[in-house]
C-alpha cells in the first residue's frame, strides 16, 4: 500500500490503470493497491486479469498518468510483484525507479482528504484497441493465408482469456495448453526448454507448426519447433531480430549477457548494436535514447518501440508467425539459419550481502591470469575471448548470482561455467 501511495505521488495522482495475473496472492495485492490509490485521490481503471504488455500498451490510449501491474512474471508461483509503469507505457526508467524508492523510504505518499477520495471504474473493453493496433503492425494477411496450427501455453496466467480472440484475429488454428486461469501454475513459469517438455512431446501428434511457451505476465517467450525441439529461450530474440532487421536497418539494444547470435545477426544485417544492463527498464530506456528499432534480451523478450514500450508476448508470437508465413519457412528452418553457440546458465543461491564482495574477488583473480580476456563491468562481471564469454551478476529479483557462459564449443562453455561457479562458491 505504501509503494502504491508513493507511486501515486510520483505520477502526481490522476488516472492509473491497474491489472493483475492469476496468482493466488494477486487478488489480495490488487485490493491493497486499489485502496491505496483511491486514498490518494486517483481515478483507478481496473483492468482485472490483464497481461502486463497489454496494460502497458493501454496507458497512452487511456491518457493515464501511469499503471501498476501485479504479477510474478517468470518467477515461481509463491512470488509476486508490483510493476510500475509510467505515462509513456514503459516501466519506470532507472532514475524514475530510484525516485519512487526514495519517496517510499521517506514516507512521501499522496494522501487525499475525505472529500477527495478517488473513484474505481471497471474497464473491460481494453483488448479490442490493443488487437486492432497489433493487426495494423503485422502482416495478418500472410499469417491467415498460411493457416498455421499453433500451440500456445500461457501457464494458466494472464494471457489465458485472450488466446481465442488472438487466434481469430490472426487466422491460425489454436491448440491451447494450460490455458485455464489458475492460481496454481501448471509448469515452471519461466519459458525455456525445461518448461517445454510437455509441449515438445505432443506437438507432432497435434500436427503443430510452432509451439509458444509464455510467462504468466506474457513478457517472456520460448519456442518449440514442429519437430518437437524445445529451443533455448535465447533463440526467441534472435529469430525476431533476424526477421525485423532483414526489413529495416537501425540500432538494436540488448543486455550484456544475451547470446552472441545477436552480435552476429546485427553485423550481418548492418545494424548498430548497443548493450546495457539486464532488465526491461534499462533496455527500453536506452532504446528510446538511441532511437532504435528493436530491443530485447536472451531471456525470451523483445520490444518494438514503434508499437509499444513493452516486452510483449502477443507481438513476439506474431512476429515469429509473420517470419514463417512471409518466407514460407518452418520454424526449424528459421532456427537453422542462425549462427550457433553453446550457452550454459547456472544459479548460485546466496545471501546478497556477500554477492558484490564475491564478484570483486573473482574479478581480481581472473584479471591476474595470463589468459584473461576483455572485461566489461557494466552489469556485474563479464570476460570475453574470441570464442566466447562468461558473465556473473547479482539477480535483482532473487537471492542468487546468475552465471552464464557461451562458447563455440560446448565443452569450453561448460568448463568456464564450472570454473566461475567454483570461484564464486569459494568466496561466499
Amino acid at each position: 500500500m505504501d509503494f502504491a501511495g508513493a507511486f501515486a505521488a510520483h505520477v502526481g495522482g490522476g488516472r492509473v490503470l491497474l491489472g493483475r495475473d492469476s496468482r493466488g496472492s494477486s487478488r489480495m495485492l490488487h485490493s491493497a493497491v486499489a485502496s491505496s490509490l483511491l486514498g490518494a485521490g486517483c481515478e483507478v481503471l481496473n483492468f482485472g486479469v490483464c497481461p502486463t504488455p497489454m496494460l502497458q500498451f493501454s496507458v497512452r490510449p487511456y491518457a493515464a498518468a501511469g499503471a501498476i501491474s501485479i504479477s510474478g512474471g517468470h518467477n515461481a508461483m509463491g512470488w509476486n510483484a508490483l510493476t510500475f509503469i509510467g505515462a509513456d507505457g514503459a516501466f519506470l526508467d532507472p532514475i524514475g525507479g530510484e525516485a519512487l524508492l526514495d519517496r517510499y523510504h521517506a514516507g512521501s505518499l499522496l494522501l487525499a482528504d475525505w472529500a477527495h477520495m478517488g473513484d474505481l471504474r471497471e474497464e473491460r473493453a481494453f483488448a479490442a484497441p490493443y488487437f486492432d493496433a497489433l493487426e495494423q503492425r503485422l502482416d495478418v494477411a500472410a499469417i491467415r493465408a498460411a493457416q498455421p496450427t499453433v500451440l500456445i501455453d500461457p501457464v494458466g496466467g494472464a494471457g489465458c482469456p485472450f488466446l481465442d480472440e488472438y487466434a481469430r484475429r490472426f487466422g491460425f488454428h489454436l491448440r491451447p495448453i494450460n490455458a485455464q486461469l489458475s492460481a496454481y501454475l501448471a509448469r515452471e513459469p519461466e519459458p525455456r526448454p525445461r518448461s517445454a517438455m510437455q509441449m515438445a512431446g505432443i506437438i507432432k501428434q497435434l500436427n503443430g507448426d510452432v509451439g509458444f511457451l509464455l510467462s504468466s505476465d506474457l513478457t517472456r517467450l520460448s519456442l518449440v519447433t514442429e519437430t518437437g525441439e524445445p529451443a533455448s529461450e535465447e533463440f526467441t530474440f534472435a529469430v525476431i531480430a533476424n526477421h525485423v532487421l532483414g526489413r529495416r536497418a537501425g540500432t538494436v539494444v540488448t543486455n550484456t549477457c544475451t547470446t552472441r547470435m545477436i552480435d552476429d545477426i546485427a553485423a550481418q544485417r548492418g545494424a548498430r548494436l548497443v548493450k546495457t544492463r539486464v532488465g526491461q527498464a534499462y533496455i527500453v530506456s536506452l532504446l528510446l535514447d538511441e532511437q532504435g528499432v528493436l530491443g530485447g534480451e536472451g531471456s525470451g523478450s523483445a520490444v518494438l518501440p514503434d508499437f509499444s514500450r513493452a516486452f510483449d508476448g502477443f507481438l513476439m508470437m506474431g512476429l515469429v508467425l509473420e517470419a514463417m508465413a512471409q518466407r514460407g519457412r518452418k520454424l526449424s528452418e528459421l532456427l537453422a539459419e542462425l549462427p550457433r553457440y553453446h550457452i550454459v546458465k547456472r544459479q548460485i543461491h546466496c545471501d546478497l550481502r556477500h554477492v558484490y564482495r564475491a564478484l570483486d574477488q573473482i574479478q581480481a583473480q581472473l584479471l591476474a591470469r595470463p589468459d584473461a580476456g576483455a572485461v566489461d563491468l557494466a552489469d556485474g562481471f563479464r570476460m570475453d575471448w574470441p570464442d566466447g564469454w562468461v558473465h556473473a551478476r547479482a539477480s535483482r529479483t532473487e537471492q542468487l548470482i546468475r552465471v552464464i557462459s557461451e562458447a563455440q564449443e560446448r565443452e569450453v562453455a561448460v568448463r568456464r561455467a564450472d570454473e566461475l561457479e567454483r570461484l564464486i562458491e569459494q568466496e561466499i
